[in-house]
């Protein structure tokens, strides 16, 4: 076959092979919904740990087998396949997930506010997945022999794209320590069936990019569409999906199934509308008796670069929300007592407080004042045995870690660190353990408790809030 006719043919294989791996994967989440809600299976520990991991490696596996099986007669090279979907899933691993789970903590801010949902979607998650997806295309098997047609861009976008949620899903199973069956694979069938629809899309602007000469701006303009698609379905999933997802436990409440209809609908939408787009193109390009050429060398790198610089500029504007939302404070004035507090936090005040506010999205940090009247000749060292004597009581294996003297706001305090029990987590998880610290001042006859709460996980990252906290504080 002349470099000709490879150029101007259309492969069907692969958006065959992609509706019939949508319809696969729903089909195959409504089977284990449908096996879990009539044996009840009773998985826990290692064995729900490993079925977990093995349910979220089926989505991609079907997508591989329906693409094997209908590519038969125009072959790719499947080990090239394979490969960028191995490469998806180490660049998810080594980087795409570090950098927005550990560096930009999405989970602690993402949903504090519809535009911190909507700017951290697309300029954070969205660009960063986006463009790992992209590397893996544009420096694994762009420049090979193997992509000589329009469509290899979809085949090999998509592969990159299922490797990063193959990655994404299995980190799911394993931070969960697993998780109810029929609901951890409506989850994992969401996050595949939609970085396939992305991956699709960047996927086909690969595709041309190389094969017809294209302006610089062709591949930033795909990569832009496809980042905007994953951030928005980000953000139509958070307002969609409403259901539980229960760790370790079989779901009595299964997600709703919008998220995963509306993955399953982009997938089949984006296979569909590539597919006619590439035979578009392939009928214009006989018409016109052109012959389709890669790129050439300066403008193939004056794309890539302008990509890149997308990207870049994409992150910048991701950085900066990220320190704006997280940065943010919000000031209070009650009962004489002010200052500020973490803007994602939560007014919680119950009986007994002068103020408190917690972390409702994020870590369930809680920040307290508390007052206490003393009587004549009594100081801090009374105000911790009183502490001591009501914790315990109310929660179980309370004890002080550290204490020492301090100086706050140029008051003497007595500092302590501290851990407990919390009895009321008790509900089909393990016991909670709470740590926490307090800032006792002496401040005429009465003592002022500041309070800190959190899990000993959490403390490190929560304890600059806490401490901004009480250094703002006057009374």
């Amino acid at each position: 076959m002349s470099t000709q006719q490879v150029v101007d043919r259309q492969r069907a294989a692969w958006w065959q092979s992609a509706i019939l791996a949508v319809v696969g994967v729903l089909v195959f989440v409504g089977i284990v919904i449908g096996l879990e809600s009539a044996f009840q299976p009773t998985l826990s520990g290692t064995a729900l740990l490993v079925v977990g991991v093995l349910l979220a490696l089926v989505p991609a596996a079907l997508w591989l087998i329906f693409f094997y099986v209908q590519d038969r007669l125009e072959p790719e090279p499947k080990k090239e396949v394979f490969k960028i979907f191995l490469v998806g899933l180490a660049l998810a691993g080594a980087i795409g997930i570090p950098v927005t789970d550990q560096l930009f903590r999405v989970s602690d801010w993402l949903y504090r506010s519809s535009v911190s949902l909507v700017l951290g979607s697309i300029f954070v998650v969205g660009a960063i997945e986006t463009f790992l997806i992209y590397v893996a295309v544009r420096l694994f098997i762009y420049d090979t022999d193997e992509f000589d047609e329009r469509s290899d861009g979809m085949v090999y976008g998509t592969a990159a794209g299922l490797g990063y949620a193959t990655a994404l899903n299995i980190q799911f199973v394993l931070a969960s320590e697993g998780a109810a069956l029929g609901s951890a694979e409506v989850t994992v069938a969401e996050v595949a069936l939609a970085h396939a629809a992305f991956a699709g899309v960047l996927g086909y602007f690969l595709g041309r990019a190389k094969l017809e000469r294209e302006r610089v701006l062709w591949l930033p303009l795909g990569f832009l569409l496809a980042t905007l698609l994953n951030g928005l379905f980000t953000i139509l999933r958070s307002r969609l999906e409403t259901g539980d997802i229960i760790m370790g436990q079989v779901s009595a409440v299964l997600p709703t199934v919008s998220g995963l209809f509306l993955a399953g609908a982009l997938a089949l939408i984006v296979a569909v509308v590539v597919a006619l787009l590439i035979q578009r193109d392939i009928a214009r390009t006989q018409a016109q008796g052109r012959r389709a050429a890669v790129d050439a060398a300066v403008g193939d790198r004056r794309s890539n670069f302008a990509t890149i610089a997308l990207f870049v500029v994409l992150i910048i504007v991701g950085i900066i929300t990220w320190l704006s939302v997280t940065g943010g404070v919000t000031s209070f004035e009650v009962a004489g007592f002010k200052g500020v507090y973490p803007d994602h936090y939560g007014v919680a005040t119950r009986e007994g407080d002068v103020f408190r506010v917690a972390d409702v999205l994020g870590s369930g940090a809680e920040f307290a004042i508390q007052t206490i009247e003393l009587q004549a000749g009594e100081g801090a060292q009374q105000v911790v045995a009183a502490l001591a004597v009501q914790r315990g009581s109310d929660f179980a294996a309370y004890k002080v870690l550290e204490s020492k003297e301090v100086t706050l706001n140029g008051k003497p305090a007595l500092w302590q660190r501290f851990a407990y029990v919390d009895p009321m987590t008790l509900l089909k998880t393990l016991p909670r353990v709470v740590e926490g610290e307090d800032y006792i001042v002496v401040d005429g006859n009465r003592a002022v408790i500041i309070t800190l709460l959190t899990t000993p996980e959490n403390l490190p990252d929560v304890e600059p809030s806490f401490q901004q906290f009480v250094e703002r504080l006057t009374f």
